[in-house]
């Protein structure tokens, strides 16, 4: 996606690169202290609701410290738009950390992390070294949406947009400065904490960077009456601008491709 240089002064403009199928997920899981559902789910790149039918279990206060739980295969449910696409992710160690930290950390399997790697399970390595964890799909698709269901957006059309603006690489730096998984500026990070999130955001981080998108995109869509091009083409090139000089060539080609992807899913 070209830079937007000439979008780098409106109002609200969010934006993006492309490149990006599978992990091998830990098939149990072991709930530890200070564990929720949701954030096992996340880890895991699946769902509340998907945990809950693979153990039978009542509902998501009913879970324990010591339980084990199956977990579905995170794959089953990415959009078609992802296959082929890179699926891995580094990580660098933290001081004490091992495989088996790592793996617990992102939910993928010791094992499947150690051979990823090249090294054994019980591999000394010291702080600051990276690790290739696979699954970095499964967990992203996760994040996108349970962050669209607490701002009450279609998570296809949080999906979708994070796609286009990074393919899901919370990593992503525009030329013009715009971070993470939706490809937030700062600015438009700080008028979203303080209009729409009422708390401060860090954009640097994945969960944070996802709401500010999510919460901008449904601004938008109130703005526009619920239409998906008019919040897209806002999304992209900014309210100010847009409201100026309509569209522009490239904020059109953004709608149609997220357009696609929205059928595609």
């Amino acid at each position: 996606m070209p830079a937007r240089t000439r979008l780098a002064a409106a109002a609200l403009g969010a934006t993006a690169v492309a490149a990006v199928p599978a992990g091998v997920f830990a098939g149990t899981y072991v709930v530890r202290p200070g564990d929720t559902l949701s954030d096992i789910a996340v880890r895991h790149g699946t769902t509340v609701s998907a945990i809950i039918g693979a153990n039978a279990i009542a509902d998501a206060q009913s879970v324990h410290v010591g339980q084990l739980l199956t977990i579905p295969d995170a794959r089953a449910g990415l959009p078609g738009y992802t296959l082929g696409a890179t699926d891995d992710e580094t990580y660098a160690l933290r001081a004490g950390e091992g495989v088996f930290e790592v793996a617990r950390r992102f939910g993928v399997d010791p094992t499947a992390l150690a051979r990823t790697n090249g090294i054994g399970v019980n591999a000394p390595l010291r702080e600051a070294v990276e690790l290739i964890v696979p699954g970095r799909l499964a967990r992203a698709s996760a994040l996108l949406g349970q962050v669209a269901a607490d701002a009450r957006i279609d998570a296809k059309l949080a999906r979708a947009v994070a796609w286009i603006e990074s393919s899901w690489n919370q990593e992503t730096v525009s030329a013009t400065g715009a971070v993470g998984l939706m490809q937030i500026e700062p600015s438009t990070g700080d008028w979203v904490s303080r209009h729409l999130a009422k708390r401060r955001l860090d954009i640097w981080k994945a969960a944070d960077n996802a709401l500010a998108g999510s919460l901008l995109l449904r601004h938008l869509l109130s703005a526009h009456g619920g239409r998906v091009d008019g919040a897209l083409a806002a999304y992209y090139q900014g309210q100010a601008s847009v409201a100026s000089n309509g569209p522009f060539e490239d904020t059109t080609r953004y709608q149609r491709a997220v357009a696609a992807l929205l059928s595609d899913d």
